[in-house]
């Protein structure tokens, strides 16, 4: 049986989740909405959109939102369609989501496969490797601050999803200072070898 190829199958499988999510989410609100009886209440649909598919799909990927963080507010639908089981609704914040989506799913799975010996690590100049472990470090301080402004709202919603992204802030950061740090005892055991030859 051949083995599974993390770094094509997460983003895709990802993928194919947060899409069936994104359009069943509006069809899991408006049947809730019907049970309680809250048609036109902004602060139920406040308190409660996105509904549960929609929140676990975003704390699952919370990755993705940070990446598209610049593109939050962009809400204006590129494709739409209403019916009466659902509403499909694609903006560039949506875009600027699943590309992300693709983008983490697609280096956790090469990390992984890395880690499995399938694919070979690429050999990066020393520099090039500390910059994108910093910046990694980085990107996890920024995903763990969007997390906590999620926590610390008022809405239900947000605070669920922002509780997934303290989890991957935590995770990202632990990562990369952790790489960081072997890549720094690295070099400084190359040092003290250069110094003793001399």
């Amino acid at each position: 049986m051949k083995s599974v190829n993390w770094r094509w199958f997460l983003p895709i499988f990802q993928l194919a989740v947060a899409l069936a999510c994104h359009v069943y989410e509006p069809h899991e609100y408006r049947v809730r909405v019907r049970l309680d009886r809250a048609v036109n209440n902004i602060e139920y649909f406040l308190q409660h959109a996105p509904a549960m598919a929609g929140r676990i799909s975003q704390g699952i990927n919370f990755p993705a939102m940070a990446l598209a963080y610049p593109l939050r507010n962009v809400d204006d639908a590129i494709y739409s369609r209403n019916s009466e089981y659902t509403l499909i609704w694609i903006a560039p914040r949506d875009i600027g989501f699943f590309l992300g989506v693709l983008l983490s799913w697609y280096w956790l799975g090469r990390k992984l496969d890395e880690s499995l010996g399938r694919s070979p690590r690429a050999a990066w100049p020393r520099t090039a490797r500390i910059a994108g472990l910093t910046c990694g470090v980085v990107f996890g301080g920024l995903t763990g601050a969007y997390a906590v402004q999620m926590v610390t709202s008022r809405l239900r919603p947000a605070k669920q999803i922002g509780a997934f992204g303290i989890v991957w802030a935590v995770a990202l950061i632990t990562y990369f200072t952790w790489r960081l740090t072997r890549e720094w005892e690295r070099s400084a055991v190359r040092g003290a070898a250069r110094i003793s030859r001399i």
